[in-house]
């Protein structure tokens, strides 16, 4: 039998357990908001107390997700697996589970939470970065990152900057938004995302492949330290 780590363990979070909410921002299909959780994630054993303890008053990001009600089973069978995926991989934003606003029966993913995304962080440093240091960055994020999705077999379909979110914690960027692009009821053929990152056969019709991420993360990587020109 598997033994799941505390920190990584997927839970429903509910709606009161969650303060101070904030609007942040909207991206693409759903609003962005921050928030406190009062519980916070669990943490580690205690052995003496013989329970999991929690991390208490954590602060993390919620996304509203589009449609879920009208999803069918295999959306959240992706879900679920995007959830393992988020959450075995350091690279990958960590996402804690789901919860529901009671007002709207809206329901939303509750993740771990960045300082800048990719964007932001150009907008404050570009002038600052060297060549090496513009490189180390590239190969964070594609030889790690985006390669720990691919070696999962899933696709992330919605690479761009807004996605890519920066740690001050230890200088590095991870992938944000697995598998939750669109709302939940969208067609397998439907179109999501940035234009400029989304690959031509996409746009022509055909399926989102593993060349599609890389297609994306390519004009990411010239468009952004390059260029810099941040779609």
């Amino acid at each position: 039998m598997e033994t799941i780590e505390p920190e990584k363990i997927i839970e429903w979070i509910p709606y009161d357990n969650l303060q101070n909410i904030k609007y942040l921002t909207k991206g693409g299909f759903s609003e962005i908001y921050t928030a406190v959780w009062d519980d916070g994630r669990y943490d580690e054993w205690d052995t003496m107390k013989q329970q999991l303890t929690r991390l208490e008053n954590q602060k993390v990001k919620l996304k509203r997700l589009e449609n879920v009600e009208s999803a069918d089973q295999s959306w959240f069978e992706e879900a679920n697996s995007h959830f393992t995926i988020s959450n075995k991989h350091p690279n990958i934003v960590q996402c804690f589970g789901l919860t529901q606003d009671p007002s709207n029966g809206n329901y939303m993913l509750v993740m771990n939470i960045a300082d800048l995304n990719l964007r932001e962080y150009l907008q404050r440093n570009y002038n600052q970065l060297t060549w090496k240091r513009k490189i180390q960055f590239a190969y964070n994020i594609l030889t790690t990152a985006l390669k720990d999705i691919h070696d999962e077999n899933a696709i992330h379909r919605d690479l761009h900057s807004g996605n890519i979110l920066f740690k001050e914690i230890n200088q590095k960027f991870v992938i944000s938004d697995l598998g939750f692009c669109g709302p939940a009821d969208k067609s397998s053929k439907s179109i999501y995302g940035n234009l400029p990152y989304i690959a031509p056969e996409v746009i022509s019709g055909k399926e989102y492949t593993f060349k599609s991420d890389i297609y994306s993360i390519a004009m990411l990587i010239v468009g952004n330290f390059i260029w810099k020109t941040t779609f």
